[in-house]
């Protein structure tokens, strides 16, 4: 079995099908296709037992997973020599699974290839949109990869020693575990890289992991993250790498996110850990938000979150 397409499904009945549809698409044939079920209560069991095709493999564990748990749970079922997820909301273009694995085949000092993709909210498939973020390849990755989460799980492919070699994703680190996993690849010196070729669509929800609702969980999950790095760090790397810096910079959003909840006291401890590395406006700002009643600093960081999520996307 050359690749392991691995999708991890809970309630996804309105999108699972387009989904499922585009992996058996691929211009490249030798995979299987892996769905977990993480115990849904729509129609997504129905769905997926619709698919006569061999390759297509369902997995429902005995009791719900999560997210961290699912995709481990997918790493473990996975047969392949190469890994890739697909996001039980997002599509793949026909030559997605072809040119990752060409690359791969060609470049076996690679660990791993990411694609490019085109964004597009739910509702809206026919206007495209692209990131603002850079994209970065070999020893660019690490360094870039500390200040923003630019890898999607849906556009890479990895080799599974990486798998066997690092292990899987890590509960304990919280929600945003596909960036602890690929700082965590790049940092021992896994080379990942990008492929500049158009094969995914990417689907923006606002019911999503994504959503404000849920940005105070992803925000202390970096944190632990970035904790974490730098706890396994030596110190001549710390120092290379500028980590107390990002620390101070995921402890900075973190407090943000306390403070729009109303949690004002938690909010000026986690700014006062990263105090050295705030500037005196940013402060300011921040211990005023603390101080306002948790509904409207809760209205004030939702907008400028919204803002900035739109802004991030250009039109294609």
């Amino acid at each position: 079995m050359k690749v392991s397409i691995l999708v991890n499904a809970y309630n996804e009945e309105r999108y699972l099908k387009e989904a499922l549809d585009s992996a058996l698409a691929q211009t490249f044939g030798d995979f299987e296709l892996v769905v977990l079920d993480d115990q849904s209560t729509d129609r997504t069991p129905e769905i997926v037992k619709e698919y006569t095709d061999p390759r297509v493999r369902y997995v429902r564990p005995a009791q719900r997973l999560g997210l961290v748990g699912g995709r481990n749970e997918l790493l473990r079922q996975s047969r392949g020599e190469y890994l890739t997820y697909l996001d039980a909301d997002d599509i793949y273009l026909p030559t997605k699974v072809e040119e990752e694995v060409l690359f791969l085949e060609q470049h076996p000092d690679c660990a791993a290839a990411y694609c490019d993709l085109g964004y597009f909210f739910d509702g809206d498939p026919g206007r495209l949109y692209r990131h603002r973020y850079e994209f970065y390849s070999g020893p660019d990755v690490f360094p870039n990869l500390l200040e923003k989460m630019f890898i999607t799980n849906t556009a890479v492919m990895f080799r599974r020693r990486v798998y066997e070699e690092i292990g899987g994703y890590r509960s304990e680190m919280g929600i945003v575990e596909d960036w602890d996993y690929f700082l965590r690849m790049a940092y021992v010196g896994y080379q990942i890289v990008f492929l500049e070729k158009d094969l995914v669509r990417y689907r923006l929800r606002w019911d999503s992991h994504t959503n404000f609702a849920r940005q105070q969980e992803i925000k202390e999950s970096a944190v632990k993250i970035f904790e974490d790095l730098r706890s396994r760090m030596p110190e001549e790397d710390r120092a290379r790498y500028h980590i107390d810096r990002w620390v101070a910079d995921r402890k900075e959003a973190y407090a943000v996110t306390l403070a729009a909840a109303g949690e004002g006291r938690k909010a000026r401890a986690m700014l006062k850990e990263a105090a050295t590395y705030v500037g005196f406006l940013k402060r300011a700002a921040i211990v005023t938000l603390s101080f306002l009643p948790g509904s409207l600093a809760g209205t004030l960081v939702e907008w400028a979150w919204d803002w900035k999520k739109k802004n991030l996307f250009i039109p294609i």
